[in-house]
């Protein structure tokens, strides 16, 4: 009966939170990095998202990627709140293709949840694709200590998902944690593992193994 109790409880968490997330990753060379963030900007501007936002991110510390697009958004309410005609498109894959050399590691994800915050302060995050042997234990646990550093965090951002799609070496799911920095992430991060919401979480969550982990910078955010 408590473990029936427990799966509609995370049932509940996560189609509340639920969001479709769409991950593109990106090869560019450094000098033609402005000319993708404006054809980016160009695109994206014009008009609002029915829901979710368009984020292009820069990456660091992941082999062929330096850059990442997201779209997130509720699956029955996506796209643009207003008609694009197609060749609008279609004109900016085009002209963002010579700039875009191959790269791996794109997915789709469902988030399960998701702290809210300040991202214009905080727009420096650090993810983890990790292989997780029980989810219902890894999200419960995760969810307990999500909201029980909620203090000390502020208006920080942080997430955990589930991912869908993707060459992910046997990922299964993702968390992310944002920063004002690089250097601001990682006191936080230290005075978080030293907490006792981060000491139950790891008797709690269940095997897991952390596949990979590197750095995001948001760059431009659409909503």
């Amino acid at each position: 009966m408590k473990k029936i109790i427990l799966l509609l409880v995370l049932t509940l968490t996560f189609s509340l939170n639920a969001q479709n997330i769409r991950v593109y990753n990106l090869n560019i060379s450094p000098s033609d990095a402005g000319s993708v963030a404006e054809l980016f900007e160009e695109y994206h501007s014009k008009g609002k998202r029915k829901s979710g936002n368009v984020i292009l991110q820069r990456v660091q510390f992941q082999n062929n990627v330096t850059h990442r697009v997201l779209v997130t958004g509720d699956p029955n309410n996506w796209g643009s709140a207003i008609e694009r005609p197609e060749s609008d498109w279609r004109a900016y894959l085009r002209g963002t293709r010579p700039f875009r050399k191959p790269s791996m590691g794109s997915y789709t994800a469902t988030s399960a949840y998701w702290k809210a915050g300040n991202r214009e302060k905080y727009h420096y995050g650090q993810q983890w694709l990790i292989k997780v042997k029980d989810p219902a234990s890894y999200a419960a646990a995760w969810v307990k200590f999500a909201k029980a550093i909620g203090p000390m965090i502020g208006e920080r951002m942080m997430g955990l998902g589930s991912l869908s799609m993707g060459d992910l070496e046997g990922a299964t799911h993702y968390t992310v944690f944002y920063g004002e920095n690089m250097n601001d992430l990682e006191i936080m991060l230290a005075k978080i593992r030293k907490s006792k919401a981060y000491q139950e979480f790891t008797k709690n969550r269940g095997e897991n193994e952390i596949i990979k982990s590197f750095a995001v910078r948001d760059l431009l955010v659409y909503d």
